[in-house]
């Protein structure tokens, strides 16, 4: 690993919405050495804010570490189909934990608040990792040095819908909304083209020994979403892959597509449709944006950095 220095730590905010791949994203970034980890939004949606907040608190209660946690949306940016809550995070967000007290309780300021106060030293990136309910109301503050959002599927069909990703279809209008915003910012879309094929095995569960920080509780969520996986030899931890390309993006090969979002309320409610013409930049339909979209992992590269980054600090 690079030398670490001030110059190349890299400072994020997450927005979450509190799921047990969630957990695991964010327990990377607080402990990995080349990311600040300078704040936290809890976002509803899937399951109330409040609860999002909490799971994370949790969490930063056993890494001991004070991350600022907002309250950010609790209700959808606009329409959207209902989409039933996955047995793999648990009826919490925390796989089969039952939850407990955090010491704190989340800070007392909105979300834009956070991103304006967390980028006075210097442009934050932000991740994003559930409906982008918060993220849609937030936008033009100015505080973003660039933009990941974890969620849609170009090629590899839906998993809350039949062509839509979870974390789009809970909210397809904010994800409209945040796609087509002329973008002044590099922005990324990891999704389950992506995910879907940066899949964890025993060998990373086992890596979390309970010497380290958080690590019980690491290996413990990860046991439980493993345990509901279509191969629990070799399964996704989608927020997790997209967490760990801030750290190293050639992880990931990307490709510039014009994007658009429907928010048609029919069969393909909530789909990423991309553009694979060959349409030059500029020219894209109304409304559509070029984003850099996930469409390739480095398998092994992906695994040796969990590995490295679960073991001994």
């Amino acid at each position: 690993m690079e030398e670490v220095t001030a110059a190349n730590v890299t400072p994020v905010v997450v927005d979450t919405d509190g799921g047990v791949d969630d957990m695991v994203a964010l327990w990377f970034l607080a402990t990995h050495p080349m990311i600040e980890l300078r704040g936290v939004v809890a976002t509803g949606i899937s399951r109330p804010a409040r609860t999002v907040a909490r799971n994370a608190l949790l969490l930063f209660d056993a890494l001991d570490c004070d991350v600022p946690v907002v309250i950010g949306a609790d209700q959808p940016f606009g329409p959207a189909p209902a989409v039933a809550a996955a047995a793999m995070h648990g009826p919490e967000g925390l796989g089969d934990l039952r939850p407990w007290r955090p010491r704190r309780e989340p800070t007392a300021v909105t979300p834009g608040e956070l991103l304006i106060e967390t980028s006075r030293r210097s442009p934050v990136r932000l991740l994003t990792l559930g409906p982008l309910s918060t993220l849609a109301g937030l936008l033009g503050t100015g505080a973003v040095a660039d933009l990941t959002v974890m969620g849609g599927s170009i090629r590899a069909g839906g998993n809350a819908l039949p062509a839509a990703e979870a974390n789009i279809a809970r909210d397809p209008s904010a994800a409209a909304h945040v796609v087509a915003h002329p973008w002044t910012v590099p922005t990324r879309l990891v999704g389950l083209d992506v995910t879907l094929h940066a899949t964890l095995t025993s060998a990373e569960i086992a890596a979390f020994g309970d010497s380290t920080p958080a690590g019980p509780l690491v290996r413990r969520l990860l046991e439980h979403y493993r345990a509901h996986a279509n191969d629990p030899e070799r399964f996704p931890c989608h927020d997790l892959f997209a967490a760990a390309t801030l750290v190293d993006p050639g992880m990931a090969t990307f490709e510039h597509l014009p994007l658009s979002v429907d928010t048609g309320g029919s069969a393909a409610w909530g789909m990423t449709v991309a553009d694979f013409r060959s349409v030059p930049p500029g020219r894209s339909l109304p409304g559509w944006r070029r984003w850099a979209v996930a469409t390739g992992v480095d398998l092994d590269r992906y695994r040796a950095l969990v590995r490295g980054a679960a073991g001994p600090l």
